[in-house]
């Protein structure tokens, strides 16, 4: 669907894979830059978000708008993770998204790819330990049957991304493109509503199940977020994006 939009056979999708869209949407997915919600939307917001968006031109896509596809937590058989101590020598099912594989690599997981199809089995019978998901994936997908232990710790957020072909974006008229990219705000923000809600139910249903749920502390979670900065030279290394926009993204996340 999404390279049909590309082509011009589809006018518009929601979704990923992001690095398809543009790569700079990897600072979106960096761990441990957003506390909640408001954080991200007030990066999607600003000037680096806006930043980001239009990168995606240069792959003929106008990102119209972005906001909460859903913040990611660990669950794993094994024991509580409360540090990243405790993550040592897990093997974790992670799916073939570079962001995430590096963040459990540095956290001292093993990470495993296997297809989100086959997860469950993989957890039940054991070949993996645990994996990552949001709340709603978790709940969906019944994974709190085969789990034991959860942290909630929001270590990433992912974008839900509204793309438009750019070629048909600029084909219409001024006041219709206006119609378009307002109507792709208020998108996002009923989808961030219905995310927020979704996610206390999830929440509650995975508790209710017995699955064992764990919150870091403050300073247990700056454990992990030093733990993760190999993510960020990771990247910027590779040219993905630069230590001026990353330190951006962190300012704007942190209300500064």
């Amino acid at each position: 669907m999404q390279e049909s939009m590309k082509m011009g056979n589809l006018e518009a999708f929601v979704g990923g894979p992001f690095d398809a869209e543009t790569e700079k949407l990897n600072l979106i997915l960096m761990p441990f830059f957003f506390n909640d919600q408001d954080a991200l939307m007030r990066v999607a917001h600003s000037d680096i978000g806006e930043a980001i968006r239009k990168d995606g031109e240069k792959n003929n896509l106008k990102i119209l708008a972005f906001g909460n596809g859903g913040s990611r937590q660990i669950t794993n058989n094994v024991r509580e993770i409360k540090t990243p101590a405790d993550m040592k020598g897990l093997k974790i099912r992670t799916p073939n998204m570079q962001s995430i594989i590096e963040c459990m690599k540095a956290l001292g997981a093993n990470p495993v790819t296997i297809p989100y199809a086959d997860l469950y089995m993989a957890l039940k019978t054991g070949v993996v330990d645990g994996q990552e998901n949001p709340l709603a994936n978790i709940g969906d997908m019944k994974f709190y049957e085969v789990q034991k232990y959860m942290t909630y710790i929001d270590y990433q957020f992912h974008p839900e991304v509204l793309c438009m072909n750019l070629k048909f974006f600029n084909n219409l008229p001024a006041d219709l493109q206006q119609i378009v990219q307002d109507g792709a705000w208020i998108f996002i923000d009923t989808v961030n509503e219905i995310r927020t809600e979704m996610d206390k139910d999830y929440y509650k249903m995975i508790e209710d199940t017995g699955v064992k749920i764990y919150k870091p502390t403050a300073a247990e979670k700056k454990q992990f977020m030093e733990a993760c900065e190999p993510v960020y030279s990771y990247f910027i290394d590779k040219g993905v994006f630069t230590q001026a926009e990353l330190d951006e993204v962190r300012r704007v996340a942190q209300g500064n």
